[in-house]
């Protein structure tokens, strides 16, 4: 018996058997109610040979209304059998729906920073969102993909009934049907993933578009931009033409087949009625019947097993998502991070990305003390940032370890170490909503007041205040609504709503003014004073020149490092940038 369905094809759907097996009992329970609901549907067609010999040409009154009435109340039953099989179909379908957007997003939550570095957010935004849609849709397709079978099996089976002979005959073109069924699904499932693919880079397309559109406006560049987001939705169009022609081929075929297997059963029916052979009026409309109501569900299921065929590969891409294992994860027998007591140690520590064999970083040995202020400074691309990253564990390093306490920080929880760090990130990123929910996304349960100290911190409570509705105030998305400095305030602030014995910030003056700049450097003196750690990487040599130690990082690798000793400010000035001359000419100073 020829398979509709590939091997491969099966061991992609039994991928979702953890989603199905849920539901089994309510899935079995819209199955048997498929089948009664089309066995019910089709159930008029009994009546006909009686309402014809017996009624209509027998002049029997009592048997036109004995069929008319049975063929009504079929009806009645039937349509509430149908809206019940759909009502379940659809709470089957949008619950396995909700089950796999959450385990999505809960997966998204758990992979590494490295993954995020490699995808695209806008092929990722696809899997996530229309993904699930598609195979939200394949489900419900199926149930009624099951339905119209179950209706076409029930005409055949009272076609068969009345005259199986003729039945069989007529169905010898099934067949081609088949062949043709089976020949198109396979290209419809290639350019279903292959528009999938198209919409994926499209998407991405237009989240880069969105995301970059004042660097588009200030380098004019508008018609590069549509030039290019016109030619990739040119291969969105032509992967869309070629499953359309894929489906109307297929339609067409078995349009046509339908069509002269009725001409068929008309002429072979029409002569048997003509030589008698106990063959009725009532037989010949009846398996007429049958056979022309057969012919609308074979089409429909022809159709919703296309559909089902270009949405298979959804649940493929949606498993590239759920079958990432993180290699970023709590070792078994991590212990919990209380609080920073002593010291980080980078001992021989090397870093490079999974997808590239050139180190980020090399050997990297250093000891921050508790309640020290180190500035990591040196020419851009040369693994400041990504140092800094592997602190809390956004990276893991290569080779070699990173100590905090004496511990190796892949031996702490990772929640609690990142709970216990404050973070000033690079790029500067808030959420939609109030500048209050923002800086108290740090500690959700801090109260107003403790979130007015943070802002006055971070030197960010003076531009709050004069805002329409202070702290409540809606800042869009992204914080749109506020400048670049306003938004490094308010992200200092939400590092500083912690209370951390460590800060790691990247660039925290990059988008201050000279004023704002001082401020934030005297806050963090103060800081440091009462015993916390700093990390900070920045370009500045000013606020360089405000930490203790100084170190100077070149190609991934430890240059240099200055104390600050009994040295001022503008001495600390002077020497950081005349180290910085030095190694911008080549010249290697001994760490």
């Amino acid at each position: 018996m020829m398979k509709i369905l590939k091997s491969e094809d099966l061991s992609t759907l039994k991928k979702l058997k953890k989603y199905i097996k849920k539901y089994y009992l309510i899935i079995i329970l819209n199955m048997i109610l498929a089948m009664i609901s089309s066995t019910v549907s089709v159930s008029p067609l009994v009546l006909v040979k009686r309402l014809v010999d017996q009624g209509i040409l027998g002049s029997n009154e009592k048997d036109i209304l004995y069929a008319a009435g049975g063929m009504i109340c079929l009806a009645v039953v039937g349509a509430v059998l149908i809206y019940w099989n759909g009502i379940l179909s659809v709470m089957i379908s949008s619950s396995i729906y909700k089950n796999i957007t959450d385990d999505l997003y809960i997966k998204i939550q758990s992979l590494d920073m490295e993954y995020f570095s490699r995808t695209k957010i806008g092929e990722l935004m696809i899997k996530v969102l229309n993904d699930p849609g598609n195979v939200n849709y394949l489900i419900i397709e199926s149930f009624n993909l099951l339905s119209e079978v179950f209706r076409a099996v029930v005409c055949l089976v009272i076609a068969i009934y009345i005259d199986w002979k003729l039945t069989v005959g007529v169905l010898v073109i099934a067949p081609i049907l088949l062949i043709t069924v089976k020949k198109y699904s396979g290209k419809l499932k290639k350019s279903g993933r292959a528009r999938q693919e198209a919409t994926g880079i499209l998407n991405s397309k237009l989240q880069e578009t969105l995301s970059g559109i004042r660097v588009i406006k200030a380098f004019a560049m508008e018609k590069e931009e549509i030039r290019d987001f016109r030619k990739k939705s040119l291969e969105l169009k032509k992967v869309a033409l070629k499953s359309a022609r894929y489906t109307s081929k297929s339609s067409a075929i078995s349009e046509a087949l339908n069509y002269i297997m009725v001409a068929m059963l008309l002429m072979f029916g029409g002569f048997r009625v003509l030589r008698g052979n106990h063959f009725t009026t009532g037989d010949f409309i009846t398996i007429v019947g049958a056979i022309s109501s057969m012919y609308t569900p074979v089409k429909r299921a022809i159709s919703r097993y296309n559909e089902i065929s270009m949405n298979i590969p959804s649940i493929g891409r949606i498993f590239e998502i759920l079958d990432v294992v993180p290699e970023i994860e709590d070792a078994p027998d991590c212990i919990k991070f209380a609080e920073f007591k002593s010291d980080i140690t980078f001992e021989n520590a090397d870093f490079r990305y999974k997808d590239s064999d050139e180190k980020v970083l090399k050997n990297i040995n250093l000891v921050a003390k508790k309640g020290e202020t180190v500035a990591l400074v040196g020419n851009s691309g040369g693994g400041k940032s990504t140092l800094v990253n592997l602190i809390p564990r956004f990276f893991d390093v290569t080779s070699g370890k990173i100590m905090i306490d004496g511990i190796d920080v892949k031996n702490y929880k990772i929640k609690s170490l990142r709970k216990k760090i404050g973070i000033v990130p690079q790029e500067t990123f808030l959420f939609g909503g109030t500048i209050l929910e923002n800086i108290r996304y740090g500690n959700q349960h801090a109260t107003f007041e403790e979130v007015i100290e943070a802002a006055k911190k971070a030197n960010a409570h003076e531009f709050i205040e004069k805002l329409e509705q202070g702290y409540e105030t809606e800042i869009g998305e992204r914080g749109a609504k506020l400048s670049g400095g306003q938004k490094q305030r308010a992200a200092v602030a939400r590092a500083l709503i912690t209370n951390p014995k460590l800060i790691l910030a990247d660039e925290p003056t990059g988008a201050l003014d000279s004023n704002s700049a001082d401020s934030l450097l005297r806050l963090f003196n103060s800081i440091n004073e009462s015993g916390q750690t700093i990390i900070m990487v920045t370009h500045s040599v000013r606020a360089a020149s405000t930490a203790g130690r100084v170190l100077f990082i070149k190609d991934g690798q430890l240059f240099h490092q200055i104390y600050r000793g009994d040295m001022s400010n503008e001495e600390m000035f002077a020497c950081i940038s005349d180290t910085l001359t030095a190694l911008a000419v080549g010249g290697k100073r001994n760490a």
